[in-house]
């Protein structure tokens, strides 16, 4: 039997987010059998679910590779949204066989949880995936004029050998330059927002799990913008983003029908024109980022992932506002 790098990481991952969740559920109080139980329906639902995905995203293509493929694990063919569905299924029948609250369970969950999907994105590196654009041609000038910059960034960097190499860049096994690490980025910012969640104060269960769950999608729609390699597309959309989208809006929902007392109408739709407008400047960031906005085609790509940050920045306070009235 071969041991794959790539696999290796993963399970060491999910080793250290069990660990986590273990220690996370003793401090809550939550009955001792709920760190067996988790594990044990969370590993084989989250395979299952993000193979599912996948094949439910690519079914043209697994149609044609055969059903018995489904069971060919070491073909690779797994998405992170769908092994998160499983966590999330396997959080919710946990809290059932235990006899507890589903948001106790979750809010647990959510710190280790955020922990697995930053080492899950640095692990997409050791499989040749999760870089962006080389760093030759974010900072490139004209081959015949020195002084003509050409580049994608708003800063003129002459000299950019500083940016290759870890913790900035990759090397591309197949043309040899270096690319922006998106998923070490993304990995790290999702260690960090961890240990927010983590030592997050708050008076009602399941704020925890919403901030967690809105965190993770803003982080998804960036890296996948950001991303030059291999990605699941339905034409020119990319399909994480627009999973992402669904799962703000369900988010938001839940928000919304958790009141513990009612909320003027106004606000209520206040806060979908706050989600819906800052989903539109998320697509309006990447239509500039191909220029396809002519009378925008100036504005630099570092710019364009600037205003999509803010916009993912919105997306995550338009959620927080409205699970926050819960709070009161």
């Amino acid at each position: 039997m071969q041991f794959q790098p790539y696999g290796i990481w993963l399970a060491a991952a999910s080793l250290i987010g069990l660990l986590l969740f273990a220690n996370q559920a003793r401090k809550q109080g939550l009955k001792p059998e709920t760190a067996s139980w988790l594990p044990v329906i969370a590993i084989p639902l989250s395979v299952l679910l993000s193979r599912l995905l996948y094949c439910l995203c690519r079914m043209t293509w697994f149609l044609e590779q055969g059903a018995g493929w489904f069971f060919s694990f070491t073909d690779g063919g797994f998405m992170m949204f769908g092994a998160f569905g499983g966590l999330l299924l396997a959080t919710w029948l946990t809290a059932r066989m235990t006899n507890q609250k589903f948001t106790r369970v979750a809010d647990a969950v959510s710190a280790p949880g955020l922990v697995l999907y930053g080492l899950g994105r640095i692990a997409d590196l050791i499989a040749g995936q999760g870089y962006g654009w080389p760093i030759d041609d974010w900072f490139s000038v004209d081959a015949f004029d020195a002084e003509e910059y050409t580049g994608m960034s708003l800063f003129h960097l002459e000299d950019a050998s500083f940016f290759e190499g870890l913790p900035f860049s990759v090397q591309d096994s197949y043309y040899g330059n270096y690319r922006w690490a998106v998923a070490l980025f993304i990995g790290v910012a999702a260690l960090v927002f961890a240990v927010v969640i983590w030592k997050l104060h708050t008076r009602r269960e399941g704020s925890r799990a919403i901030m967690a769950s809105a965190i993770l999608c803003s982080l998804t729609v960036l890296m996948e913008s950001m991303r030059q390699d291999d990605l699941m597309r339905w034409g020119v959309v990319r399909v994480s983003q627009i999973l992402s989208a669904v799962a703000f809006a369900v988010l938001l929902l839940l928000c919304q029908l958790r009141r513990p007392s009612p909320v003027p109408r106004a606000s209520i739709i206040r806060q979908w024109v706050s989600l819906l407008l800052s989903m539109g400047l998320v697509m309006a960031a990447e239509f500039m980022l191909e220029k396809k906005i002519v009378f925008l085609d100036f504005v630099p790509m570092d710019g364009c992932y600037a205003l999509m940050i803010l916009a993912c920045v919105w997306l995550v306070l338009a959620v927080r506002c409205a699970w926050k009235q819960q709070d009161r």
